[in-house]
C-alpha cells in the first residue's frame, strides 16, 4: 500500500512538472512575441532573462545581456532616475519614466521604461523592466508639430489673402460704381449730343429750304443777266447748299436710327438691279472723272430678304466714298461671293469689333459684297475708325476738291452703312495695304466688305403696311423635352406663328433668324441651360428686346429671381392648364404692343 501511494504521488508530481514546463513554454513564447524589450532582474539587480526585442530596442544581443548587472546596461551615474525606479519596484511600486539611451554602437534613442515588481508568494522576487523605443514617436510628433505650424502659417496667410481679396473686391466695387457713374454721364452726354444734333438739324432744315429755293429761283431767272463769274459763284453756292442739306439729312438719319432703332421693311430684293439704279444716278460724275465702275455678273447676286431703300442707301454711300477717294481715271469694282461663317476674316474683324462679335450674326452663310478701288488707300491708323461717326480718314490735301464727290466729308456715310448692315444682321469691315507713303506703291487702293446673312427665313420677315403689331405674333419655344414641344405646338399653332428648338444653341440661332415676339424658355436643359441662353439673348443687339418667359417645372424663389436677374420677364410653371398658358401668353404680348382678339373657348383645361 505504501508503494502504491508513493507511485501516485510521483505521478502527480510529474504531471505538475509537465504542466509547469508547458506554462513556461507558453510564457516564453509570449515573452518573445512582445515587440517591447523585456528584462527580468533579481532583487540584487542581476539580469535573469531577456527577450529578443532587446536587440532592436537596446542595441545588444540577448545573450550579451544575461548575467549583467543593472548598472552595466543603464549607467546609474548618468541615469540616477533608473536606480530610484528600480528601488521603488523592489518596494512594490510601479514606476514609469522616459530616458535618453545610448547604444553600445553610439546610436542615441529615446526610451519609455516601465519597472514593475515580480511577486513571489508574499515577497518581491525581482523586478521586470520593459523598454519601448520612442524615437519614431518623437519624430512623428515633431513632424505633426511642424505640419501643424505650417498649417497655422498657411491659415494665417490665407486669412491675410482673403482680407486682401475682400479689400480688392471693395475697391473693385468702388471702381465699378465710379465707372458706372462715368458711363451714365457718358450716356447722358451722348443723349444730349444726339438731341443737340437732332434739334440743330431740324432747325437747319427751314433756312436751308429758303436758301435752296432762293438759289434755284435765281439760277433759273437770272441766267442772262449774270456774268460768267457770277454764274459760277451761283453754281458753287447751290452745290454748297445742296451738300449742307445732305449732311443735315445724314445727321437726322443717324439720330433717328439711334433713338428708334430699325424698322426694316424686308422683302425679296435683287441687289444687281439696285446697283444698276445707283450707277445711273452716278453716271455723270463717273464720266466727269473718267472712272470705270464694274459689277460682278448678275448670276453672282442672289435675292435676299432686305429693305430695298436701306440697301440702296448703303450702295450709294459706298460708291460715293470710293469715287471720292479714287483719282481721275481710276477703277472701282463691286464683287460678290457666297461664303460661310468659317470664311469670315476673324483677325480683320477684330479691328472693327474690338469688344468681340457677341451680339453680331456670325453663323451660317453670307453674301459678301466687296467695293474695291485703286484709290489713295487708307492708313493703318485710320482703318479701324472709318466706320465711326464724324470720322473722316486721310488728309484733306490728299483728296481732290471742287465738286460734290471731291473733298473731305463729315464722316457720316460709312457710319450709316455700318448701322444699316447691322440692322440686317450683317457685318462690315475694310482692308487696305495703307497709303502710298506707307507702302511705297502708287494708288494702293482699299476694299470695304459687307456680309449679309443668307439664312434668313422668308416667313420671319413679311412686308407689311402699317404697324408690325397687327400681324400674327411669333413665338419661339426652347425646350429639350419632345412631349412638351409637341403639346405646345398643338395648343399654339392655330393662333400664333410657332418655331420650336430642342436646345439652347439651336434656340439662339432661331431667335436671330425667326425674330420671335415672345420666347418660352425652359430653364433646365441638357448642354446650355436656360439661364445662359437668356443671358446671351440679352447680350445680342438683335434679340435684346424680345421678352423671355421662363417655362419650367422647377420654380423655386431663388431660381425665379435668378431668371429675372438675367432678363426674363415672367415665369410659367409646368404642369399648366392650356387656358392658363394661352392667357399668360396673350397678357405678355399685350404688354408689348400686340392687339389680340379675345381668345376662343376651344382650349379646355
Amino acid at each position: 500500500m505504501d508503494c502504491r501511494a508513493e507511485y501516485d504521488e510521483c505521478s502527480r508530481l510529474r504531471e505538475r512538472i509537465r504542466q509547469q514546463e508547458r506554462t513556461e513554454i507558453r510564457y516564453q513564447s509570449l515573452f518573445e512575441a512582445v515587440n517591447e524589450a523585456i528584462i527580468s532582474f533579481s532583487i540584487e539587480g542581476e539580469i535573469l532573462q531577456v527577450n529578443k526585442a532587446c536587440r532592436s530596442i537596446l542595441g545588444t544581443r540577448p545573450d550579451q545581456l544575461l548575467g549583467k548587472q543593472l548598472e552595466k546596461v543603464f549607467p546609474l551615474t548618468a541615469m540616477p532616475e533608473i536606480e530610484n525606479a528600480f528601488n521603488g519596484a523592489l518596494g512594490g511600486s510601479l514606476r514609469e519614466l522616459e530616458v535618453h539611451f545610448v547604444w553600445p554602437s553610439g546610436k542615441e534613442v529615446e526610451l519609455a521604461l516601465l519597472l514593475a515588481p515580480i511577486p513571489e508568494a508574499d515577497l518581491i522576487g525581482g523586478v521586470l523592466l520593459t523598454a519601448r523605443d520612442l524615437t519614431g514617436v518623437r519624430l512623428r510628433d515633431q513632424e505633426r508639430s511642424l505640419l501643424y505650424e505650417e498649417l497655422q502659417a498657411s491659415h494665417r496667410d490665407l486669412e491675410e489673402k482673403a482680407l486682401a481679396l475682400e479689400e480688392s473686391r471693395a475697391q473693385l466695387r468702388e471702381v465699378m460704381a465710379e465707372q458706372e457713374k462715368v458711363n451714365a454721364e457718358l450716356r447722358e452726354i451722348d443723349r444730349i449730343k444726339s438731341d443737340f444734333i437732332g434739334i440743330t438739324s431740324h432747325e437747319l432744315r427751314t433756312p436751308l429750304t429758303f436758301l435752296l429755293g432762293s438759289l434755284e429761283y435765281l439760277h433759273e431767272s437770272l441766267p442772262d443777266r449774270l456774268s460768267e463769274d457770277e454764274r459760277n459763284l451761283l453754281d458753287y453756292s447751290m452745290q454748297g447748299a445742296q451738300r449742307l442739306s445732305e449732311i443735315v439729312e445724314d445727321m437726322l438719319d443717324i439720330v433717328r436710327i439711334e433713338a428708334e432703332g430699325f424698322s426694316l421693311r424686308r422683302q425679296q430684293v435683287g441687289f444687281y438691279p439696285l446697283l444698276q439704279e445707283v450707277q445711273l444716278e452716278l453716271n455723270w460724275v463717273l464720266k466727269e472723272r473718267d472712272l470705270q465702275l464694274v459689277f460682278a455678273p448678275e448670276t453672282a447676286w442672289p435675292s435676299l430678304l432686305a429693305d430695298s431703300g436701306m440697301v440702296r442707301r448703303v450702295f450709294t454711300d459706298l460708291l460715293e466714298n470710293a469715287i471720292k477717294y479714287t483719282l481721275d481715271g481710276g477703277r472701282i469694282e463691286v464683287k460678290a461671293q457666297q461664303i460661310t461663317a468659317k470664311d469670315l476674316p476673324r483677325e480683320q474683324l477684330q479691328l472693327f469689333y474690338p469688344d468681340g462679335l457677341e451680339g453680331v450674326q456670325c453663323q451660317g452663310k453670307f453674301l459678301q459684297v466687296m467695293v474695291c478701288d485703286n484709290g489713295i488707300g487708307i492708313s493703318s491708323l485710320d482703318l479701324p475708325r472709318i466706320f465711326n461717326r464724324f470720322y473722316a480718314a486721310g488728309k484733306i490735301e490728299e483728296h481732290s476738291s471742287g465738286t460734290r464727290f471731291k473733298g473731305k466729308g463729315v464722316g457720316l456715310g460709312l457710319a450709316l452703312v455700318k448701322r444699316i448692315v447691322h440692322g440686317h444682321g450683317g457685318l462690315v469691315w475694310a482692308e487696305s495695304a495703307g497709303t502710298a507713303l506707307e507702302v511705297g506703291v502708287e494708288n494702293p487702293g482699299s476694299c470695304i466688305s459687307l456680309a449679309f446673312p443668307l439664312d434668313m427665313q422668308p416667313a420671319a420677315f413679311e412686308a407689311e403696311e402699317g404697324t408690325l403689331r397687327n400681324r400674327r405674333p411669333r413665338i419661339l419655344l426652347i425646350d429639350d423635352e419632345p412631349a412638351i414641344r409637341r403639346f405646345v405646338q398643338v395648343l399654339l399653332a392655330d393662333q400664333f406663328e410657332l418655331e420650336v428648338a430642342s436646345g439652347g444653341e439651336q434656340g439662339l440661332v432661331l431667335a436671330t433668324t425667326f425674330r420671335p415676339d415672345l420666347i418660352l424658355l425652359d430653364l433646365y436643359m441638357q448642354g446650355m441651360d436656360g439661364f445662359e441662353v437668356c443671358k446671351q439673348l440679352k447680350a445680342q443687339e438683335v434679340t435684346r428686346d424680345i421678352p423671355v418667359a421662363m417655362f419650367t417645372a422647377v420654380a423655386r424663389k431663388h431660381e425665379r429671381e435668378k431668371g429675372f436677374s438675367v432678363g426674363a420677364v415672367d415665369c410659367i410653371t409646368k404642369p399648366f392648364f392650356p387656358r392658363e398658358l394661352m392667357g399668360r401668353i396673350r397678357a405678355l404680348l399685350s404688354e408689348y404692343g400686340f392687339k389680340l382678339e379675345d381668345p376662343d373657348d376651344n382650349c379646355e383645361a
